[in-house]
């Protein structure tokens, strides 16, 4: 047997039309009597006002219980409980029995409606009130019979009652008990879609395939709100077909009360077939309109597909120019078939200042300045310039980022920095410079491709007094799926860079660095408080001897950017005044777990270990390891980190104790 289950909506309207004129009634028939309205409203006399205030004062506190449903069903009782109005007004309680039956009778209906969006719709509810049952008290053993425990006195005297003790006529509180039979539940026994299309209207079954986009299974439970999901889930199924306008229609459920089932109709009304057409951009006021508009991602005269809308936003947003971007469909569809497009953006403020400062037993203190103005010249332009000063090295730098460059989601880049260095590795000054393109290759994954030119007047252990002119290529594959610059939780980065560089006055000078990253985040919990996270670095000089290299040019490993627990650059080969000579190989391996004890500290324990060689495939891979704890206070910006590392592989003369370490941000 099939039957249509349509859902009761009560006309509180009419219930609060009537209160007036009931009202109305009862003043006039007080007006007749001999108390007049005096009595209706409480101005008679004082001891009988006093009756009444009394009465009103008098109320029957009361329980509530729920019984009858398996324990299991937590989600089910927790909506009962939170839909319950006896429950919720427990704490005012009625005035008489009958107002508790009331909100009882409330209830009622309202239980049915939850059984109902939990796949019950056969449940049946009852409930009953009685009077709590109340224990006596223990008599004392050392009474005796006809005794009064009170003071001795005899069970035959008169007590004269007093204000501290109890009152009798205080009313006995009551117990309200919900009995609920659940039945059996319903299940999903069909999923229909009914789809009046321009010119037919197509009723057939889902598809395997819609009903996974639906999340929906023939033989689930019927409950509401993944049905209820569904339907939108449907409209966009039929949104990807090119249908931009579609719009849900009446959706009916039908049950089957024989076979416990139920069958559901999506009613769905497409709209005509579109393709994109104008884009309208509204908002725009520095920025400029046609860049915003040049961020679609789809061909001219392209079949709508919510994706290309989707895509759009999210390259949009990514760009830091907007604290709002809404990329929508404006219609009707037109004659022509394109549906208009309309991008609405709320812009940011365009210009920033920044810094931070760090400290290190190693390399001394050190701070960084930044400004930044990222809609330079209307057509969101990005400049960068940056100082950064410490006890081994002072440099200025200079970033520019030219996006939508001759090709969509393509950027033209620009840098340079000046710096001089006074380190045990080498000191003097150095200029660097590169200029390229940079596109997103597929899903997380970036490539630059540019041309560099350098020049360096280094003087180190091995080359005094050198300069050196090159010039070069530098390409860089990207990967970074991970979910915060500064504290990453969950996913990997991986870096693969290749640079050939050729002397401009010395011809001979010719060598290629090629050079891989990686670190992985793996969160142990849902909520990002206990990660471990891994990294690995190695690389290769291929071309020159070591002595024939530019100091600045070599690999160095040791400090808090690589090996914590050694000195800065010193980790690797050694002059013998113990001043690092830097190396054609390195090889860095690292591990930490990252404990958010509360929510404003953490503690990181971690190890790690490297080397740097003389030669490009060195004979033996030995590390040098070391191991320390790490202390992290958790701000708006990320975490302020304080390292404290301890070197495994101390070498005499050459190694401290410890090394610590103070900065923003994870070590990697």
């Amino acid at each position: 047997m099939n039957k249509r289950i349509q859902q009761k909506v009560p006309f509180a309207g009419r219930r609060i039309a009537v209160v007036p004129l009931l009202l109305a009634g009862t003043m006039l028939s007080a007006c007749a009597s001999d108390e007049g309205l005096n009595g209706v409203l409480g101005f008679g006399s004082g001891s009988d006002n006093q009756i009444v205030q009394d009465d009103l004062q008098s109320t029957i506190p009361y329980e509530v219980e729920i019984t009858g449903i398996d324990p299991q069903e937590e989600n089910l009782i927790a909506a009962l409980e939170a839909v319950s109005t006896a429950r919720r007004l427990q704490s005012r309680p009625t005035a008489s029995r009958a107002g508790l039956q009331r909100r009882a009778e409330d209830d009622v209906e309202r239980f049915q409606a939850v059984l109902r969006s939990n796949g019950f719709y056969d449940g049946q509810i009852t409930f009953d009130i009685k009077e709590k049952a109340t224990e006596s008290p223990a008599p004392d053993a050392n009474s005796e019979p006809g005794s009064d425990p009170v003071d001795g006195q005899s069970g035959n005297d008169v007590l004269e009652p007093t204000t501290d003790q109890p009152q009798s006529d205080q009313p006995t509180p009551l117990v309200l008990t919900y009995n609920i039979d659940v039945g059996t539940p319903y299940l999903i026994a069909a999923v229909n879609l009914v789809i009046t299309r321009p010119d037919r209207v197509v009723e057939r079954h889902a598809t395997d395939e819609e009903l996974k986009k639906t999340n929906l299974e023939i033989g689930q439970r019927a409950t509401a709100e993944p049905i209820i999901l569904g339907e939108q889930y449907a409209v966009d199924i039929l949104r990807e077909q090119g249908y931009p306008l579609v719009e849900a229609g009446k959706r009916t459920v039908m049950a089957d009360t024989a076979q416990k089932t139920i069958t559901i109709n999506y009613a769905l009304n497409t709209g005509p077939l579109a393709k994109f057409g104008d884009i309208t951009v509204n908002g725009a006021q520095d920025v400029d309109a046609d860049f915003i508009a040049g961020y679609h991602s789809w061909e001219p005269g392209e079949q709508y597909h919510p994706d290309q809308v989707r895509t759009t936003r999210r390259d949009l947003a990514q760009t830091n120019l907007f604290d709002s971007v809404i990329v929508k469909v404006a219609g009707p569809v037109k004659e022509n078939g394109e549906v208009p497009v309309e991008i609405d953006v709320v812009e940011r403020k365009m210009r920033s200042i920044g810094g931070g400062v760090d400290f290190s037993t190693a390399e001394g203190p050190g701070a960084n300045a930044f400004w930044e103005h990222r809609n330079l010249f209307g057509a969101g332009e990005r400049l960068r310039l940056g100082i950064d000063v410490s006890s081994l090295e002072q440099g200025l730098s200079a970033e520019f980022k030219k996006p939508q460059f001759l090709e969509r989601r393509q950027s033209f880049v620009a840098e340079a920095n000046a710096k001089n260095n006074d380190t045990d590795a080498y000191s003097g000054s150095t200029l660097d410079s590169f200029a390229g393109i940079e596109r997103p290759l597929w899903e997380n994954w970036t490539g630059t491709f540019g041309v560099t030119a350098e020049y360096s007047d280094l003087t180190g252990s091995d080359s005094p007094n050198e300069e050196f002119y090159l010039a070069g290529l530098r390409g860089i594959l990207r990967h970074d799926n991970t979910d915060n610059p500064l504290d990453p939780t969950r996913g990997n980065r991986f870096e693969v860079n290749v640079s050939p560089y050729m002397g401009l006055t010395d011809k001979d000078t010719n060598f290629t660095t090629v050079s891989l990253a990686g670190s992985q985040y793996l969160s142990v919990d849902d909520d990002g408080d206990y990660v471990f996270a891994a990294r690995a670095r190695t690389g290769t000089i291929i071309g020159e001897e070591r002595g024939s290299l530019p100091s600045n040019k070599r690999f160095y490993s040791g400090g808090g950017g690589s090996i914590r627990g050694y000195e800065y650059q010193k980790v690797g080969p050694l002059d013998d005044e113990h001043d690092p000579l830097g190396g054609r190989a390195v090889l860095e391996l690292g591990a930490e777990f990252r404990a958010r004890v509360t929510e404003s500290f953490g503690v990181v324990p971690f190890i790690e270990g490297g080397n740097v060689y003389a030669r490009s495939e060195p004979e033996d891979i030995d590390l040098l390891w070391a191991a320390g704890l790490g202390f992290r206070y958790y701000t708006a910006v990320g975490p302020l980190r304080f390292d404290v590392a301890v070197p495994l592989d101390k070498r005499d003369n050459v190694d401290d104790d410890y090394q610590f370490y103070i900065s923003l941000g994870q070590a990697f």
